[in-house]
């Protein structure tokens, strides 16, 4: 009677709290003696593979006629990346209103001669499983596509498009000032600072030259960029000679002669023209200080200000 009662009272226990209430542990009496930074006895070795997370993989770099600079790196896969670094960015905007690596940023992949919108774009990238973008740096611009290899000349072509034979419509140049303008609004409202913060160090640091000039676009240089101002810091900043075309996950030769085909005769549509207003000053520190107010209201906030108000209106209400 006693063992049945037993039965039912371990079996009640596993049905109300599962295995793990009736789970019995090792006392650790069979290996009394055994220090745990020693290997159990009568238990094989273990062995682990080695592996040494070094990858070798080769870069071969091939220099055209008309100077651009072609780069890959052959890791073997149904997709690649390929992009169009420029040696250009906002420490180079000395001779320019500050700004045009911004906009210039924001129009990427835009309409262009072979493709009449952005959707056109997207839409013969997405036949091949693929994505574009575009990111400016102080000292760089990249125009970036990753597709499936098969589209490895349709990405060339369109990076090439892109880059030499952006229309800059009048109205999507007007659509892009309301977007900086906003980013600027959403910048000083944002509670991360670290954006505006790295901007200042860079201003203090270097008062006014090269990576000092602000790399969002100032509010009151929005209205003096427009397609001039854009083309003539294009025809002295988008020359072959301060390209490269790189691409990860494929044949160096078939990235050449994709560059060859797409780059090397493409005449831009801002002309064909020498550079000669090109800024080639060196980074100069000179220290200092920069002081900037800024109220950020945050929705936490603005939260905590409506219920005050609703409270306060409540209370007068009842009173």
């Amino acid at each position: 009677m006693a063992t049945h009662m037993s039965r039912c009272r371990t079996w009640c226990r596993l049905q109300r709290f599962g295995i793990a209430a009736y789970r019995k542990y090792s006392t650790g009496g069979g290996y009394p003696n055994v220090s745990l930074s020693s290997p159990l006895p009568g238990i094989p070795k273990a062995v682990f593979a080695s592996v040494d997370g070094q990858e070798k993989y080769e870069t071969k770099i091939t220099t055209l006629e008309n100077g651009l600079k072609v780069a890959s790196q052959n890791k073997f896969g149904q997709f690649c990346t390929v992009g169009i670094l420029i040696n250009s960015g906002s420490r180079h905007e000395a001779k320019y209103p500050s700004g045009i690596g911004h906009f210039l940023e924001k129009l990427a992949f835009s309409s262009t001669a072979q493709y009449g919108s952005k959707d056109e774009i997207l839409l013969t990238l997405e036949k091949h499983g693929g994505i574009c973008d575009c990111q400016t740096s102080r000292d760089t611009t990249m125009y970036a596509v990753s597709a499936e290899v098969k589209g490895l000349d349709t990405v060339v072509s369109l990076l090439s498009d892109a880059v030499l034979q952006p229309r800059l419509l009048e109205e999507e140049v007007e659509m892009i000032k309301m977007a900086v303008r906003f980013e600027l609004e959403d910048l000083n409202m944002r509670p991360d600072p670290e954006p505006l913060l790295t901007e200042m160090i860079h201003a203090a640091a270097y008062r006014g030259n090269t990576v000092g000039l602000p790399r969002f676009c100032p509010a009151e240089n929005v209205d003096k960029i427009d397609k001039a101002v854009l083309h003539s810091y294009l025809r002295n900043y988008y020359c072959p000679e301060r390209m490269v075309l790189a691409g990860v996950g494929i044949e160096h030769e078939q990235l050449v002669d994709c560059a060859r085909k797409h780059l090397l005769d493409v005449k831009p549509v801002w002309g064909a023209s020498l550079a000669t207003n090109v800024d080639l000053s060196v980074a100069q520190y000179t220290g200092g200080i920069v002081k900037v107010n800024i109220r950020i209201f945050t929705q936490r906030f603005l939260d905590l200000l409506m219920l005050w108000l609703w409270t306060h209106q409540a209370c007068n209400y009842w009173v």
